[in-house]
C-alpha cells in the first residue's frame, strides 16, 4: 500500500512539474516574441532549475540567441547560440537514448538542426548548412511519418521545400549531393497546415506564410493581413512591423508604410540593430519611389552606416549615388557609384545595382535614361497616368534601341495598371521581336504583362502560353520577383 502510495505521489509530481515547465515555455516564447529577450532569458533559465536534465530550458535558450543572431549578426551571438545547442543536443541524445520513440524530444533535435543549418547559411558556410539542412529535413519527416498528425512538424519539412526552390545556382551541385529535393507546392501546403492545425508553431507559421505571399505570390494584402495579427499581438516586435512595411511598399501603399517603419526606428531594440538598420534602407526606398532624392540620400547613407551585412548594400549605393546625379552632384554621384557593386550577389537587386554600375561607368547615363528613373519611380508609388502621358510623348523621341525598350516596358506596365489592355498587347508584341543587348530582364517581364492583358480580355489559353513564355525566359535580373508576379497570374488563370 506505502509503495503504492509512493508511486501515486511520484506520478502526480511529475505531471505538475510537466504542467510548470510547459506553463514557462509558453510565457517565455511570448516574452521573446514580443523582443523582451532579458526577461525570457529568467524564465528559460527557471526551467533549467526546475529540471536541469530536460533538453528544454538549453534548446529555448539557443533558439532565442539564434534570432538575436540573425537580427544583430553578431559573432558572440552565434557562439552563445552554438554553446546551448550543443548543451540542448547532449540532454536530447540521452532521452533518446533511454526512449527513441519520444517524438517530441525528436522534434526539439530536428528543429536544432534546422537552426544550425541557417545559423551556417547566414555565415555564409554553404555545404555545412546543406548537410544539417538534409539531417532536419529526415527527422521531420521521420516525425511525420510516425504520427501523420504532429502538424508541428509540417512547418519545418514546408520550409525547406520553398527555400530549396530558391538556392542559387552556383550552389546546385550541393543541394544534389545532399540528396535535398524542394516542392514549392507542397511546402506552401504544409506551412498552411502547421498554421491551422499546428500547436505550438502557429506564430513562426504566420510569420514564414506572410513572406511566402510577399515574396513569392504577390499577394500582398494577404500578407499584410497575417502580419497585422502578429504585430497587434506582440506589439514589440520590430522584425514582424518590419515585415508589414515590406508589404505595404510592395503593394504601393508607402505612406502607410512610412508609419510602420517609423515605429521600428523608435523601437529600436538593442539585441536585433539589423532590422533598424533595414528600416532606414526601406525609408530611403520610399522616398527614392517618391523622387525624393535629398531624403532619400539621408535614409540610405543611414543604413549604409548601420548595417552589417551585404543585402542590400549594392543597390542602397546604386540609388543613392543616382539621387545625387539627380541632383547634379557629380563627385558624390561617383563615389556611390563606386559602391554599388558591394552587395549581396544572391539578391537580384544587388546584382542589378552591379550591372548597372558596370554599365554608368563605361557609358555616361543620358538625361533620358535619367528621365526614366523618374517615370519607373512613380509606376512603383502608382503614379500610373503621369507615366502613360510622359512616356506616349517621349516615345518619339528615343533613338536608343536599348533605351526605348526600357520606356516601352514602363509604358506597358502603366497602360496595364488604367487598364489599357489593347494597348499592353501592341507593347508587348513590339518587345518581343527587339534584340537586347541590356536589360534583359524586359523579355519575361513583357510576356507576363502580355499574359495579363490577355487574361484580362478573356482569352486564356494566350494567357497559359504566354506565362510558359515568361517563366522560360525569366533568367535575369529582377527573377524572383517576375517569378511571384507570374505566380500570382497563373494562380487566377487556373
Amino acid at each position: 500500500m506505502k509503495a503504492r502510495l509512493v508511486l501515486f505521489v511520484l506520478f502526480i509530481s511529475s505531471i505538475s512539474l510537466f504542467a510548470q515547465v510547459q506553463s514557462l515555455v509558453r510565457k517565455g516564447m511570448n516574452e521573446a516574441y514580443n523582443f523582451q529577450f532579458e526577461s525570457a532569458e529568467k524564465t528559460f533559465n527557471r526551467i533549467l532549475e526546475i529540471k536541469p536534465n530536460s533538453p528544454e530550458g538549453y534548446y529555448r535558450i539557443s533558439q532565442m540567441h539564434f534570432w538575436i543572431f540573425l537580427g544583430s549578426r553578431d559573432e558572440g551571438e552565434y557562439q552563445t547560440f552554438l554553446k546551448f545547442a550543443d548543451l540542448a543536443q547532449e540532454k536530447i541524445d540521452a532521452v533518446l537514448d533511454k526512449n527513441p520513440k519520444d517524438l517530441n524530444t525528436k522534434y526539439l533535435a530536428a528543429n536544432l538542426a534546422s537552426f544550425r543549418a541557417m545559423a551556417q547559411a547566414t555565415s555564409n558556410q554553404s555545404v555545412d548548412a546543406f548537410w544539417y539542412s538534409k539531417k532536419a529535413v529526415s527527422q521531420f519527416e521521420e516525425i511525420i511519418k510516425a504520427n501523420p498528425k504532429y502538424y508541428d512538424a509540417y512547418l519545418g519539412v514546408g520550409l525547406f521545400d520553398y527555400a530549396m526552390s530558391f538556392v542559387p545556382d552556383f550552389l546546385k551541385w550541393a543541394v544534389n549531393l545532399t540528396g535535398l529535393s524542394s516542392d514549392k507546392e507542397r511546402g506552401f501546403r504544409y506551412i498552411k497546415t502547421a498554421l491551422r492545425k499546428g500547436n505550438n508553431v502557429k506564430t513562426e507559421a504566420a510569420f514564414h506564410l506572410s513572406k511566402i505571399y510577399n515574396d513569392y505570390l504577390a499577394e500582398y494584402d494577404s500578407g499584410y493581413v497575417i502580419l497585422q495579427d502578429l504585430t497587434a499581438k506582440y506589439p514589440r516586435n520590430g522584425l514582424f512591423a518590419y515585415q508589414s512595411a515590406v508589404s505595404l511598399i510592395k503593394a504601393k501603399k508607402l505612406d502607410r508604410a512610412l508609419t510602420v517603419l517609423d515605429r521600428v526606428i523608435q523601437l529600436n531594440n538593442k539585441h536585433v540593430p539589423q532590422i533598424t538598420a533595414l528600416a532606414y534602407y526601406r525609408r530611403g526606398e520610399i522616398y527614392f519611389k517618391k523622387n525624393q532624392f535629398r531624403t532619400a540620400i539621408r535614409n540610405y547613407t543611414k543604413f549604409l552606416e548601420l548595417t552589417k551585412e551585404l543585402d542590400f548594400i549594392g543597390i542602397a549605393a546604386l540609388n543613392t549615388a543616382l539621387a545625387y546625379k539627380m541632383l547634379g552632384d557629380e563627385a558624390e554621384y561617383k563615389t556611390y557609384l563606386d559602391m554599388a557593386g558591394n552587395g549581396n550577389l544572391d539578391l537580384f537587386e544587388d546584382t542589378y545595382a552591379m550591372q548597372k554600375k558596370e554599365q554608368y561607368q563605361n557609358q555616361v547615363i543620358s538625361n533620358t535614361e535619367l528621365k526614366l528613373v523618374r517615370m519607373r519611380n512613380r509606376i512603383y508609388s502608382g503614379n500610373y497616368k503621369t507615366v502613360y502621358d510622359s512616356l506616349n510623348v517621349e516615345l518619339p523621341k528615343i533613338d536608343n534601341k536599348d533605351t526605348k525598350a526600357l520606356a516601352q516596358i514602363y509604358l506597358a506596365k502603366a497602360a496595364s495598371n488604367l487598364k489599357k489592355h489593347e494597348e499592353v498587347e501592341e507593347l508587348c508584341n513590339q518587345l518581343a521581336e527587339v534584340s537586347l543587348s541590356s536589360d534583359k530582364w524586359i523579355k519575361p517581364m513583357a510576356s507576363l504583362l502580355n499574359a495579363k492583358a490577355k487574361f484580362a480580355l478573356g482569352d486564356k489559353t494566350s494567357a497559359k502560353e504566354l506565362l510558359l513564355d515568361a517563366e522560360e525566359e525569366n533568367d535575369y535580373d529582377f527573377r524572383d520577383y517576375i517569378q511571384s508576379q507570374i505566380e500570382w497570374l497563373k494562380r487566377r488563370v487556373k
